[in-house]
């Protein structure tokens, strides 16, 4: 019976792909491609390309890059009506997204309007904050430290209140965000200790210590820091 797969293709260097996910992608008959808008280059195809079915079809999906849950709810309809389509057609279906499918990811749009009769496989992908975190060689956490995943687009109270339970931080969406991370992290005081990775595990990745440097350099949407209290 074919299967429809959620593919995680980690975050950037292809040598990070896992052998599942190459394997999948070897033997699938179609593969749903996400855009942020038409005609933008696909940085999850590029990571994964050397390994996809030659034979494989290929269809572009538009997800757009907004904040209305309603238009971006409409696109995973759409993409889960081709997605539906295909396996029950008995083709396997791939859905290729950058990092792990379960964080931040347009896959579960998909996943919640497809009906039982499509049998799903979620194959998770090493995440963009492991790799900058092994790229600089730092501990995300110790012994029984909590880790926030914060992402920079949701609210300041919100950030906030998961600082004030937290030993150590990842703030993701960084992007457009730079002025109100740089004031939370002042306020906590963890500037010092933070470190603001561009592009992680890509071959032009950059590394900033210093974090009001780091920002105030040109926007780059694949940007995340690393940080933690040091008291």
């Amino acid at each position: 019976m074919a299967k429809f797969y959620g593919i995680g293709v980690g975050p950037g260097d292809p040598e990070l792909l896992t052998i599942k996910a190459a394997k999948i992608l070897k033997e699938i008959d179609v593969l749903i491609l996400p855009e942020s808008r038409s005609g933008k280059e696909n940085i999850a195809y590029e990571i994964a390309a050397d390994h996809i079915n030659s034979a494989a079809k290929l269809i572009s999906m538009e997800f757009p890059m907004v904040t209305d849950k309603k238009i971006i709810d409409q696109a995973g309809k759409m993409a889960a009506e081709v997605v539906e389509r295909n396996v029950l057609a008995g083709l396997n279906t791939a859905f290729i997204t950058l990092g792990d499918p379960s964080i931040y990811s347009t896959y579960h749009y998909i996943l919640k309007h497809l009906s039982r009769d499509v049998q799903v496989e979620t194959v998770p992908g090493i995440t963009s904050f492991s790799a900058a975190a092994a790229q600089t060689n730092r501990s995300l956490v110790e012994g029984d430290e909590i880790l926030s995943i914060i992402p920079a687009t949701s609210s300041k109270d919100l950030m906030e209140k998961a600082l004030e339970a937290t030993k150590s931080a990842v703030f993701m969406k960084v992007y457009n965000q730079k002025d109100k991370v740089r004031d939370i992290l002042k306020e906590f005081q963890m500037t010092e200790s933070s470190v603001l990775v561009q592009r992680s595990s890509f071959k032009d990745s950059t590394v900033d210590y210093d974090i009001e440097s780091g920002l105030a350099r040109d926007k780059q949407y694949l940007s995340i820091i690393l940080s933690r209290k040091e008291s």
